[in-house]
């Protein structure tokens, strides 16, 4: 404890020297690895506040729990909204049934009753696009602060799950059993994000706002709109598009495409409500991320894995290093589209059965097996024959138009097809197009899905008949069902088998930016093995800083031109290994007159002695955590009370130094 109260002292002292931010950088590093014996919220800290004014009054700590952990999981809901702190979350009494039990209503009325919480009735409308009216419910916007503090959950650590686990867990997730790596090896640098995020979410919030998208949208298409109030507020209602844009018009306002809502507002309201909002949130990601909260799930009816990590904002990318690397991303593109086109080229060129083979998961091939039985019903509307997986060339004399869904999805880019063949403003309209109509019921069929009829009118039969047979939801959850066995028990576990850190974020995988020939092998292995036929985009998210480090800091290049990020980190880790073997040249001598163990063990706390450990902090070369590590254990022996075990620091260092001098 003195160790990290003289740290704190020394921040203060070195202010002046310029030594602060490296050693606020260094004391947030040391909190990424504490091992913590309970579980805990982040939340801001004007709702602690209140929180520990309520708790006051109960000594039976699992009502403490039960409350803390429903607020919890309505403010990580509030938060991750990253737009709206004003946002009423849609929590039906079933889910709270299943994170809470049958008793969650009494503490639900504390709450509200202490106006802790707040809540209102609104519209929710699911994936599939099914709406219903649910309670709503959020923490009162006047505590969503972005300062964020840690409070505990009391008990032991058996005994209660933060919200974020009982939250996937009430969504059908379940525990990855052995993730296959070190997830502390996975780390943000958390300075450099929060630096970025007081400097440039305005670009952000500028990015999110489509101000020519609603001009591509039919006018009679219905929509949820959001309508701000004065005090920042919002209600929801449905409405088409043609009705929102009178509604903004006569009160002087606009209508916006944010993100992937519509909303009526002012343009200064919308850039000062979001950009707060932003701020909270981000903070907020940045803060919790932390190894033992990364709470790898793997979902029961998607199959779908998942984290903190997949679920994280793509502006907080660049500042994610695994074993102290860049990352890169490799993405599948229009991935359930290419993988619906594929299944009809896999049928085409092979079989039925041997389609339903190709898949393992039992949710994937009962997928498969009804999408078989519907292209039955079809067959004399299929075209004679697919696309070469090989070498696939268009047929331009080809008009059935599955074969042109064939070319568009699996050759092309498909939603920048189909703007440019319904002579839409932007991509993204035919994005909307497609996703509409891979989640929207049968009947009645809205004009986005008719304009897809257009282009391919057998695949919208094909997809129609089966959403009749089989449920309208089936179809969705079937693509990501198949994506989710082809990336994760497939792509992702090979990755993992080469010992490459790595996670996946549903259409994609994010790992080390050295790894990328083996990622790249690996990808094109699993695809061929299917015989598909995939577009996959590697994406750099440091592309600036690598290429001003890759002409400073090397002889190799001297320009973008020739960068090769694979190439270039392999000659890091050769200069990292060079100067690994001059540390080891350097110690060796001294190591022997040092008194060390000679066999490898977890903990070396009853085997070396304060001697032994003066007699290492004076090598030169060791790093600061390291050092810093040593400097505890030395206190700590010299102690009334030492307690039992090294840091792992400290252990870590012995062992390698065994192996060095055995």
């Amino acid at each position: 404890m003195h160790i990290c109260i003289l740290r704190c002292v020394l921040v203060v002292v070195f202010a002046g020297l310029g030594y602060k931010h490296a050693l606020l950088q260094l004391i947030i590093c040391d909190m990424k690895r504490i091992k913590r014996n309970f579980n805990y919220e982040y939340l801001p800290q004007g709702l602690i506040k209140r929180l520990k004014v309520l708790f006051s009054s109960y000594r039976e700590y699992r009502t403490r729990n039960n409350i803390l952990l429903i607020v919890s999981t309505i403010c990580m809901k509030q938060i991750t909204d990253d737009t709206f702190g004003y946002a009423y979350v849609p929590l039906s009494v079933e889910y709270w049934r299943k994170v809470i039990g049958s008793h969650y209503s009494s503490y639900l009325s504390t709450l509200l009753k202490d106006n802790i919480i707040q809540t209102e009735w609104v519209s929710y409308e699911s994936d599939s696009g099914e709406i219903s009216r649910v309670k709503g419910y959020r923490v009162n916007p006047t505590m969503l602060n972005d300062e964020f503090s840690l409070i505990k959950y009391l008990g032991s650590k058996a005994e209660t799950d933060s919200s974020d686990v009982l939250t996937s867990m009430a969504e059908e997730n379940k525990p990855l059993i052995s993730l296959g790596f070190n997830p502390e090896l996975i780390i943000m640098q958390k300075q450099k994000a929060l630096d970025y995020v007081s400097t440039g979410l305005s670009d952000i919030v500028s990015s999110y706002k489509n101000m020519d998208y609603v001009s591509g949208v039919p006018k009679t298409l219905p929509v949820l709109v959001r309508i701000f109030n004065e005090d920042d507020s919002f209600n929801s209602i449905h409405l088409s598009v043609e009705a929102a844009q009178k509604i903004a018009e006569e009160h002087g306002n606009q209508l916006f495409y944010y993100k992937d809502k519509f909303i009526i507002a002012k343009d200064d309201q919308l850039n000062r409500v979001a950009l707060h909002n932003l701020m909270v949130n981000y903070q907020w990601q940045i803060r919790s991320f932390l190894p033992e909260k990364f709470n790898f799930m793997r979902n029961t009816g998607t199959l779908r894995v998942y984290s903190k990590l997949s679920n994280l904002p793509t502006a907080l990318l660049p500042f994610i290093r695994i074993y102290g690397q860049y990352i890169m991303q490799a993405d599948l593109k229009c991935s359930q589209f290419t993988i619906f086109g594929n299944l009809i080229n896999y049928y085409l060129n092979h079989s039925g059965d041997e389609l339903v083979g190709l898949f393992k998961k039992k949710h994937a091939k009962t997928f498969v097996s009804n999408l078989v039985n519907v292209f039955k019903k079809h067959i004399s509307e299929f075209p004679d024959e697919g696309l070469s997986t090989k070498k696939p060339q268009e047929d331009h004399h080809n008009a059935n138009d599955i074969y042109k869904f064939l070319v568009d999805s699996l050759m092309h880019d498909f939603y920048g097809i189909i703007r440019s063949e319904l002579n839409l403003p932007q991509r993204q309209h035919g994005k909307g197009i497609a996703f509409r109509t891979v989640f929207a019921k049968p009947k009645p069929e809205n004009e986005l899905v008719r304009q897809f009829r257009y282009l391919y009118p057998s695949v919208i039969s094909i997809i129609n008949d089966f959403k009749e047979k089989y449920g309208y939801n089936q179809f969705a959850i079937g693509l990501q069902c198949l994506e989710a066995e082809i990336f994760i028990d497939h792509i992702w576990k090979k990755v993992k088998a080469q010992g490459i850190i790595s996670f996946t974020r549903h259409d994609s995988l994010v790992f080390p930016i050295s790894k990328k020939k083996e990622a790249e092998e690996i990808i094109t292995g699993v695809f061929a093995d299917f015989d598909f036929i995939y577009r996959v985009e590697y994406e750099v998210f440091n592309a600036e800083e690598i290429e001003t480090r890759l002409v400073d800091e090397t002889n190799y290049v001297d320009s973008l031109e020739d960068y090769d990020e694979a190439f270039f980190y392999t000659m890091i880790e050769a200069k990292k290994e060079a100067r690994k073997q001059e540390r080891v040249n350097h110690l060796y001598e001294p190591l022997e007159d040092i008194d060390l163990p000679e066999f490898i063990k977890d903990d070396y706390y009853e085997d070396v002695t304060l001697d032994t450990l003066f007699a290492l902090i004076e090598l030169d070369g060791i790093t600061i955590e390291t050092r810093l590590a040593l400097e505890e254990d030395i206190a700590n022996l010299q102690s009334n009370y030492p307690a039992y075990g090294f840091q792992d620091k400290t252990n870590s260092f012995i062992r390698k130094l065994v192996k060095m001098i055995n």
